[in-house]
């Protein structure tokens, strides 16, 4: 991640908006300054003590030479969300998705340990501990509307 994260970062504006325990993410290219996704969710599963990945669609794979971005998004938000609620090496990070998807994508992602928990259909749960490293989460911005208002206040 040492070697992708600055050149995600040079190219990808990461902005934020928390409801709860919940953290909606957006992507915008900075040079176009079109916003390439708004389908990237984590929530804080307080019971369980584990982040739950409920969207994570960055779309980076339609965008030109973007090998290894998808993962590098992927620790980016795990990091900010984890340094967000203060939470350790105890808690976990759980994901359901397609089998496919995890042969293709979690499986290969070297800084976390996703192990398959249980398939039902065409679905598997995956859960890894959570390591905390000690990554720069700070160019993860809160987003505001054009007044400078944010989307909706946190109670």
């Amino acid at each position: 991640m040492q070697g992708v994260l600055p050149l995600f970062t040079a190219r990808y504006a990461t902005r934020y908006v928390a409801d709860g325990d919940c953290i909606e993410y957006f992507l915008t290219d900075k040079t176009s300054r079109e916003e390439i996704s708004q389908n990237l969710m984590i929530s804080f599963n307080r019971f369980a003590g584990r982040m739950e990945i409920i969207r994570f669609y960055p779309e980076l794979n339609k965008q030109p030479e973007t090998k290894y971005f998808s993962a590098g998004c992927f620790y980016l938000l795990v990091h900010h969300f984890a340094q967000f609620f203060h939470l350790t090496g105890q808690h976990k990070v759980f994901v359901r998705t397609q089998p496919e998807i995890y042969t293709r994508f979690y499986r290969s992602l070297k800084d976390f340990s996703f192990r398959p928990q249980r398939q039902i259909a065409n679905t598997i749960d995956l859960l890894s501990p959570y390591a905390q490293t000690d990554v720069d989460t700070s160019r993860v911005k809160e987003k505001t509307t054009a007044l400078g208002k944010l989307y909706f206040v946190v109670s």
